[in-house]
């Protein structure tokens, strides 16, 4: 709706809905949003019909997705592979694990972080996904080391969002720099971290489904999924004994200015 309203001539933040695009959309007319991948898809299906699409994939499930893997993998980049492959599969097609690894982030910055072990044969799909909490999302896939610190990227990752507001709604303008903060002083260790993890419990509330769009939904997900799946470090961090978190960054965040506001 940010993107409707911005070709509509207004600002690019997000209406609150109903009426979405496809009801009321550019200058008051109905508009199809759609992701590219989508459309690419249409076209093939058009050209080679509906039994040639479904040929690959699940029953439930038909296709291929393209995967954009990155982490600790020998050779990152974008993979197509067929929905319902194993998670193992797709790493192996990057050249495999180039480290052992602690934990895979699923779907984006607006994903889930699930523990690597035991879950590599996870199949990309999503029931399967659904099952331990993940989605395919934007279809991003960050394998993380295990000598790398989950939190200290987590945090890094909020603080970025933080400032990608729209600047519209409050739970998003104050509630996420205040997720961020409180992150960054339970990666920081110490006296500062003493309530950060109360601080979030009482955010996590005030913030979910409150904003004319997911943004902020999408945040307290990963927040949510990385204090369960690195519970065992932030004590690590509570006693200042984590190492991880001299690591270079592992998963990259824009840099801008905001003028596109």
């Amino acid at each position: 709706s940010a993107l409707v309203h911005w070709l509509s001539g207004g600002e690019a933040k997000p209406t609150f809905k109903p009426p979405r695009p496809f009801e009321r959309g550019v200058n008051g007319r109905p508009t199809l949003v759609q992701n590219v991948e989508t459309l690419a898809n249409l076209a093939l299906v058009a050209r080679h019909g509906a039994g040639w699409f479904r040929e690959i994939g699940l029953e439930e499930e038909p296709g291929s997705v393209l995967a954009t893997v990155r982490g600790a993998v020998r050779r990152p980049g974008v993979v197509e592979v067929a929905l319902g492959t194993p998670l193992r599969a797709l790493v192996d097609l990057c050249g495999g694990l180039s480290e052992p690894s602690r934990a895979v982030l699923i779907g984006g910055y607006f994903g889930t972080w699930i523990p690597a072990e035991g879950n590599l044969d996870l199949p990309l799909a999503q029931a399967a996904l659904g099952s331990v909490g993940a989605s395919l999302g934007a279809r991003t896939i960050a394998v993380l080391p295990r000598r790398t610190c989950g939190l200290s990227e987590t945090a890094r990752i909020v603080r970025y969002l933080a400032g990608e507001s729209a600047g519209q709604c409050a739970p998003c303008v104050f509630g996420l720099p205040a997720v961020a903060d409180a992150l960054d002083a339970l990666v920081s260790g110490g006296s500062r971290a003493e309530g950060a993890l109360s601080r979030l419990d009482r955010l996590a509330p005030q913030i979910v489904r409150r904003g004319a769009c997911a943004h902020p939904d999408g945040t307290l997900r990963l927040v949510a999924s990385a204090l369960a799946v690195f519970a065992d470090e932030i004590d690590e961090h509570l006693a200042g004994r984590c190492t991880g978190s001299a690591d270079a960054p592992l998963l990259p965040t824009a840099s801008g200015n905001g003028e596109w506001r």
